[in-house]
């Protein structure tokens, strides 16, 4: 049995808010058990997770996911099934790739340890586990100076980064720091060999080698994308996928808006300091005032390289441009949050809900004050406890990949 429904036809987003059809999500597997105290900068994370709260926490996340019909699709469960159906060459560049991106690199001795481990396995959902989880020298039965000798991928559950659904194609990311640059291996992976995703089009390929990730990439309605500036995603960034978004005939969008944002390591998306959760409603944190920015690209008259113009808009008109409305704008923790509360709920990722439809959200119970703030503003906020998940630095948008949504009637 597929891990798609029968109504999956492919990716298809063509908002940030649409009733929400099919989504991606990974439960935090091995690969967090081997984050250490001298490792978190490196691994990014604020504090070590207690395992088995987090996982109990995402299991909460997806049981809220599928009683509201929103077809729940695992990381694992998709790599598998790919796998699985993928041709002997596939499989085999998938392990070499593999062994070659793995972190710290490998030298023979130890790629060749690892290659026929992983080729000894004859379980897919154990191969591929081992190689999401790391493999320490007990695994391979060596002697060794360091335990780990292929790095986990501990941000795997936040699927939101590797790739980003756009309209029906994919943008496939080359991520700015190398401990997340070998997450993108699996999607390179699914949308080459499985076959209800491998005619999907690439408007960004990670082989361009400018960073850009998923938690700055939105869709806004059927004709703007939105994409941050960000810690993690560079406007020269933007401006190659503009062109490459016009130059590609199977892509509708007419506008691109490249949003400024803080550059900072623990909010580092767009999604951590402004989000659309209804046709005209906007969440967004007081704290990137003084910092916002916003460039446009034409995509119908800009040429086949669009360049970004600073509009100098103010972020209400920014918006009102684009929805063809006055917005709505929500500050974290209300309007008459202190700056305390304001810095507590951005600090635990307040902006970062994922909306299943529209004015219908999910998101951290612990942000209590925005919570009620969406609440008043007329959106129904759907909580679940990520006191662990949330050390990870992420939220609810972060933690999950709309792979289709319905169509929004404007």
């Amino acid at each position: 049995m597929s891990v798609f429904d029968d109504k999956f036809k492919g990716i298809h987003v063509y908002s940030e808010i649409g009733e929400l059809e099919t989504v991606l999500v990974h439960e935090p597997g091995r690969e967090i058990d081997y984050i250490t105290p001298a490792r978190l900068d490196e691994l990014l994370f604020s504090a070590i997770l207690e395992s088995h709260d987090a996982r109990k926490e995402h299991k909460e996340f997806v049981a809220e996911l599928k009683k509201n019909n929103v077809n729940v699709v695992e990381l694992v469960d998709l790599i598998v099934e790919t796998y699985d159906l993928a041709t002997k060459e596939a499989k085999e560049k998938l392990i070499e790739e593999f062994l070659e991106d793995s972190a710290p690199v490998l030298s023979e001795e130890h790629k060749k340890a690892v290659r026929n481990f992983l080729n000894g396995i004859k379980s897919t959902r154990e191969k591929i586990e081992y190689m999401l989880a790391g493999i320490t020298k007990y695994d391979l039965k060596i002697e060794a100076d360091r335990e780990l000798i292929v790095d986990p991928m501990p941000n795997l559950y936040f699927t939101r980064d590797p790739f980003a659904s756009v309209g029906n194609g994919v943008t496939i990311h080359y991520m700015r720091y190398k401990v997340r640059q070998r997450e993108t291996l699996f999607s390179r992976f699914i949308f080459s060999n499985h076959p209800k995703l491998v005619k999907t089009p690439w408007y960004y390929d990670p082989a361009e080698g400018l960073s850009i990730e998923g938690g700055d990439v939105f869709i806004y309605n059927n004709d703007t994308l939105v994409v941050g500036v960000s810690e993690r995603t560079d406007l020269k960034t933007i401006t190659l996928l503009a062109k490459n978004i016009k130059a590609n005939k199977d892509c509708e969008f007419k506008r691109i808006v490249a949003i400024n944002v803080p550059k900072w390591t623990n909010l580092m998306h767009l999604d951590t300091w402004l989000t659309m959760l209804d046709k005209d409603k906007f969440l967004y944190s007081p704290i990137a005032n003084d910092v916002f920015k916003f460039w446009d690209y034409d995509l119908v008259n800009g040429g086949a390289a669009p360049q970004p113009v600073d509009n100098g808009l103010p972020l209400n008109e920014l918006l009102k441009s684009i929805i063809k409305k006055e917005p709505v704008l929500i500050p974290i923790a209300g309007n008459c949050a202190s700056q305390i509360e304001i810095e507590r709920e951005t600090h635990f990722d307040g902006t970062n809900y994922l909306a299943i439809k529209p004015g219908v959200v999910i998101g951290y119970a612990r942000n209590e004050k925005t919570n009620a703030a969406l609440e008043k503003a007329g959106i129904k906020v759907l909580p679940f406890k990520g006191n662990q998940l949330s050390l990870g630095m992420g939220n609810a948008r972060c933690m999950s990949m709309p792979l289709s949504r319905k169509d929004v009637k404007w």
